[in-house]
């Protein structure tokens, strides 16, 4: 039996998905940019319930090699992440500003540069330190934390609509030498999801060809 059988990220994330396009007095060009953010953050939870749904636990609690994260890893790796930033992004955002104009939000140097590298298939590995470092190897467990992350994230992002998030900074929660603005902060999540979505789909991939019989 799978370790998914039902679809549980939808109900999850139901609530709030078209408050963006309705916020009054929000700008149009920062709203569409917004929408944009958590239009990812759902399809992220929905790509990972696609791939996962209906294997078992050895699927996803399997390492291809030494050294390596299984599926349960990935997802336990991301939810950390999560955690580990939405608290200070919370903060800044009770303390920015009204946008006043329409205009878009800009997403920094520093944030841009990040996205390029983690933009998938990537070449550049990064160095995960302690406090992200996976701690879940139990599937399900991994999966509804995960999930619950998400839901809190998109929630996060909801919140920001009207408001100069990138006009607000916060340092980072892992690099403290490194700081950037919260709309930043949002695309890079989204970029890093993808990273490890990637590699969860090579990972069932490849344990799926190590599966398949061969025929003579």
């Amino acid at each position: 039996m799978g370790i998914l059988s039902v679809s549980t990220a939808s109900s999850a994330q139901a609530a709030g998905l078209h408050l963006l396009g309705t916020h009054l007095g929000a700008e149009p060009v920062a709203i569409r940019q917004l929408n944009t953010v958590a239009d990812q953050i759902r399809q992220i939870t929905r790509d990972v319930e696609a791939q996962i749904l209906g294997r078992d636990e050895a699927d996803l609690c399997t390492r291809l090699e030494p050294g390596s994260w299984c599926v349960a890893e990935c997802l336990d790796h991301l939810t950390q992440t999560n955690r580990a930033f939405l608290p200070a992004i919370a903060e800044a955002i009770a303390e920015a500003p009204k946008l006043r104009t329409n205009r878009p939000l800009r997403t920094g140097i520093v944030p841009s540069l990040l996205i390029r590298n983690l933009t998938p298939p990537y070449r550049i590995r990064f160095k995960v330190l302690p406090q992200l470092t996976p701690q879940n190897l139990d599937a399900e467990t991994a999966w509804s934390a995960f999930v619950e992350s998400q839901a809190q994230l998109l929630e996060t992002v909801l919140s920001a609509a009207g408001l100069a998030i990138d006009k607000v900074r916060i340092k980072s929660p892992v690099y403290a030498r490194i700081s950037y603005s919260i709309y930043g902060v949002f695309r890079v999540l989204a970029t890093h999801q993808h990273r490890h979505i990637w590699q969860i789909e090579q990972i069932l991939q490849a344990l799926d060809n190590r599966q398949t019989p061969v025929v003579a």
